[in-house]
């Protein structure tokens, strides 16, 4: 896995960076801090200082200032819509974003106050918990505001794209049962569908739940204006890894319902779910094998991100339809 460091572009130690936050955001002196080894995008550092813990994001060099701007407004308006996203902090003008000298153009980041959970890969999932974060992808996709396109390596809309560039690193075999996905994504009218502000990455890496049960949703780094129904297949394709069938018909039956409560879906976007829950296992195997086979990335997190993949492709293989 490539170093989180290397994600970013900063002129200064991380140490003067990490002081340099700790003032502006009047965060108090600086106690320790750490950076997380977790994802592909950002660099995300653990801060204790005299006043508290908070998480600073270090925004990737690919990032542009508008962007970031995209982004730090989906955390300030769905944390204050309740919709499970950390708290950020903001600067003595108000502002969320710090701008940081960089090597080759300005660097960016922000703050948020950390909450102490575990991801929910590492604690069981009840039904309850499902039942929350589908509430909280319905509220962000009640947004009225657009913003502009992103292109995540891993989305689903981006997978006949990915496997041009990408499909010299597959075997034969795997290109076999790649194709056939591709093709029925083609076919789909995704553009007809309702569109909306997406969250991007409904994984279970990306939900925190802590000794009382609340939840975080964190990551809006593939926050995208697209087809809502596109976060509900990521969410079924994240959540059901592994599952048996019975368990994974009443996780998908749980989305659907309490989606539905807030925003229904029309009968073509339901009847394209089990395609493009197989295009997200696609997306992923996709990424993740050119990052082995390419980078020679052997860590253990693009492994799960790839087993994750097959699995999810094999389980939904056959899946004609979830309702």
């Amino acid at each position: 896995m490539i170093d989180p460091l290397h994600r970013i572009d900063i002129a200064l130690p991380i140490g003067e960076v990490v002081k340099k936050t700790a003032l502006e955001f009047q965060l108090g002196d600086v106690l320790a801090f750490s950076v997380l080894s977790a994802g592909y995008q950002e660099c995300n550092i653990d801060l204790r200082t005299a006043s508290g813990r908070f998480v600073v994001k270090i925004f990737s060099r690919e990032k542009t200032k508008h962007r970031i701007d995209d982004v730090m407004w989906g955390y300030s308006r769905f944390h204050k819509l309740g919709s499970l996203l950390p708290n950020p902090r903001t600067m003595k003008d108000g502002s969320y974003v710090l701008e940081i000298p960089g090597g080759t153009q300005p660097a960016f980041l922000a703050v948020f106050d950390f909450f102490a959970g575990k991801p929910l890969t590492q604690t069981p999932v009840t039904d309850t918990d499902i039942v929350v974060v589908t509430r909280a992808v319905a509220t962000i996709h009640k947004s009225p505001k657009t913003i502009g396109r992103y292109y995540d390596t891993l989305a689903i809309m981006n997978l006949e794209a990915e496997y041009e560039k990408k499909s010299d690193t597959l075997f034969a075999d795997e290109i076999a049962l790649i194709k056939p996905v591709i093709a029925k994504l083609h076919k789909l009218k995704i553009s007809s569908f309702r569109h909306s502000v997406i969250h991007g990455s409904v994984e279970k890496e990306n939900v925190l739940k802590n000794a009382e049960g609340t939840l975080c949703l964190l990551d809006l780094g593939c926050m995208d204006y697209n087809a809502s129904v596109l976060d509900i297949a990521t969410f079924i394709a994240n959540f059901s890894a592994y599952l048996t069938e019975e368990k994974r018909n009443n996780l998908i039956q749980l989305i659907l319902a309490a989606y539905q409560q807030s925003i229904p879906l029309t009968l073509p976007e339901l009847a394209a779910l089990p395609t493009l829950i197989r295009a997200q296992c696609a997306a992923y195997i996709i990424g993740m094998t050119y990052h082995m086979r390419k980078d020679h990335d052997m860590s253990k997190q693009t492994q799960t991100w790839l087993d994750r993949g097959w699995d999810g492709l094999r389980a939904f293989e056959k899946v004609s339809r979830i309702i």
